[in-house]
């Protein structure tokens, strides 16, 4: 694995833990030999776990997560909510979680957990969502962020959402089966949990929400927002929807993919576990290039973030085979429900983009070109590079990004028009 394998590698793992832990502390190794890149790759891991580790930890699912016998057929209903115990707020924020229902096809039922947080001191009448979508945690329900010491960390500009009084919803995503995968990187379904999460933050008793909402999320969450735009006006007309911000998104897995085996190799078995799982025209052996399978087997049942020894895990078991763990170039099912999920479709609401210039993982050549064909079919929207930030910085505390984010969002509440075309932005 020469150098910029193994940076994109470590970058990888980043992807997974961005939402607890930010990733400066990666570089590329200085020898070009693949025992030198597989020590680095494995320095890299123990410093995600020596980062992620003091003072955060994960529980175990326990009863809040199951659902009810009689799950009712309607997405969008608050099942139950309890406020959070046991974790650590930001100063000023409240929280609590709620079980409700959702789907992942128009038809197919599932249920969905998400942490709502609010201010203490909430100003009065209904208040406007941020509806948060999280980034790579891993596929199985032990690995979602709501069951983090820390459950708030990794979204932007929290002190400056606890001044605006906004309240911020943030899925898990849908899980259809207790011992199943959450649907990774299918892009209307994960868009499904997050406006249903919404919709049942609204029921609440303890809140008073309005039905504006506007969508962040990061890397796979940036993935996610773009499709709870596309998707959006049509699933939940009920929830007005004024404007999306997609951070470091894979808008396009496949490309992406297609341009970093490195990528493919640590992200590849979950979307192929995820593709098997909710696609009859794929199977899981037959999504991985025979020389993957071994490790993809083991590493669709770790997470990347925590506990910590699973990440240290998963980079082990990455180095034990070379090139991407996908099978795209003879599987067409597979090539096909890729891009599937290319978050390509029209999007009414204002649309910023914000790319970290010196992003491996999501790299910028790739959103780069995203941009530009959304541009030329007549999308919406502001791109933003961010000059020295990469995949995990890009949204760390006291990123520049946070002051253009919320100036951003005040403009959508506010009603303000976004202008027409596309305009770019450095920072």
């Amino acid at each position: 694995m020469n150098r910029r394998g193994t940076s994109s590698l470590a970058g990888a793992v980043c992807l997974i833990a961005a939402s607890l832990s930010g990733c400066d502390q990666f570089q590329g190794p200085t020898g070009p030999t693949t025992t030198a890149a597989s020590a680095t790759a494995a320095s890299a891991a123990a410093a995600l776990s020596q980062a992620i580790a003091p003072g955060i930890t994960a529980r175990a699912p326990d009863a809040f997560y199951d659902p009810p016998p009689n799950v009712p057929n309607k997405p969008g209903l608050l099942l139950r909510s309890e406020p959070l115990k046991g974790v650590t707020l930001p100063t000023g924020l409240q929280g609590w979680r709620i079980l409700y229902t959702t789907t992942v096809s128009d038809s197919s039922p599932a249920t969905a957990v998400a942490a709502v947080f609010a201010p203490l001191n909430l100003p009065t009448g209904p208040r406007p969502v941020i509806a948060w979508e999280h980034g790579t945690t891993g596929l199985l329900q032990k690995c979602m962020p709501s069951l983090a010491s820390v459950p708030a960390q990794g979204i932007p500009a929290l002190d400056r959402i606890v001044g605006e009084g906004w309240v911020i919803v943030a899925t898990d995503y849908s899980f259809t089966d207790k011992v199943g995968p959450h649907p990774y990187m299918i892009g209307e379904a994960e868009a499904h949990a997050t406006l249903d999460s919404v919709r049942a933050a609204r029921q609440m008793p303890e809140l008073k929400l309005e039905n504006r909402a506007v969508a962040w999320g990061h890397s796979q969450g940036g993935h996610s927002a773009l499709w709870t735009g596309i998707v959006g006006p049509r699933y939940a007309p009920d929830i007005k929807l004024l404007g999306v911000a997609a951070i470091a998104p894979p808008a396009n897995v496949k490309s992406i993919l297609a341009m970093d085996p490195d990528v493919d190799r640590r992200l590849g078995p979950y979307i192929a576990r995820s593709y098997s799982w909710f696609y009859r025209d794929v199977k899981f052996d037959d999504a991985l290039r025979p020389e993957a399978r071994v490790a993809a087997h083991e590493i669709v049942n770790l997470c990347g973030m925590l506990p910590p020894e699973d990440p240290k895990r998963i980079d082990a078991l990455t180095a034990t085979f070379e090139g991407g763990a996908l099978a795209t170039a003879t599987n067409p099912a597979l090539a096909t429900r890729l891009a599937q999920n290319i978050a390509d479709g029209p999007i009414a609401a204002p649309v910023v983009i914000a790319q970290g210039l010196t992003d491996v993982v999501v790299p910028t050549p790739a959103t780069d070109v995203y941009v530009a064909q959304r541009c030329s079919a007549g999308q919406r929207l502001e791109y933003w590079k961010f000059e020295g930030r990469d995949h995990g910085s890009i949204v760390q505390p006291g990123t520049p990004l946070d002051g253009p984010l919320i100036e951003w969002t005040t403009a959508r509440f506010a009603s303000e028009p976004q202008a027409n075309g596309c305009k770019q932005k450095s920072f």
